[in-house]
């Protein structure tokens, strides 16, 4: 059994990723061993990263308490799927703000990207530059990462997408995870005795 974290990586209201979410997060569920959790940065009220220390040298020891519970959500995690809009061609500010916190904690746990937008795009340039902010923390991403481009268009309110490929698309990153997951698991493990 994998412990699965989604971060939902947008904070603004009436954002799509809530529609994203109830998808991703139906289909997570119907995953064979995994023990899926939402983590929505929209409820951490993490305040701008101001540490004197670095966090390579906190120790997973945090002064905010937002931060500690933010800690702890994720390095209960064995894998992560991201969930990420695309702000003027990149992550959105919490979300960076967020990984930027925490160092130890990320580390040999593999981690899927959604990156959507309501634009044709669907991420893509997010997705890239979250990919290498992830490598110099030791997080392997999935080869296959999904864009979702007009996302008002293709996942309704309540969490139903309509096109098939992208169905097929999500699925063949959950394997990916998945498999990395399983892999990981056991390194990580072994580097934690």
């Amino acid at each position: 059994m994998i412990h699965v974290v989604i971060i939902v990586g947008s904070t603004r209201q009436h954002r799509l990723a809530d529609r994203v979410l109830k998808w991703v997060h139906q289909e997570a569920q119907n995953m064979q061993k995994w023990d899926v959790q939402v983590v929505d940065l929209k409820k951490y009220k993490l305040p701008i990263y101001d540490s004197e220390t670095l966090p390579a040298a906190m120790s997973e020891t945090y002064a905010d308490v937002h931060v500690t519970k933010w800690s702890r959500a994720v390095k209960q995690a064995d894998a992560f799927l991201f969930l990420t809009p695309e702000y003027n061609h990149g992550v959105p500010a919490p979300l960076k703000n967020a990984i930027d916190w925490l160092y130890e904690e990320w580390a040999d746990k593999p981690a899927g990207i959604i990156g959507y937008s309501s634009s044709p795009i669907g991420g893509a340039r997010a997705i890239e530059q979250l990919r290498n902010i992830l490598a110099t923390l030791a997080v392997p991403t999935v080869k296959t990462g999904l864009t979702i481009g007009k996302a008002q268009d293709i996942i309704t309110e309540s969490g139903e997408c309509k096109e098939i490929t992208l169905q097929n698309v999500l699925h063949t990153e959950f394997t990916q995870l998945d498999a990395w997951g399983k892999a990981m698991l056991h390194l990580h493990k072994e580097n934690n005795k």
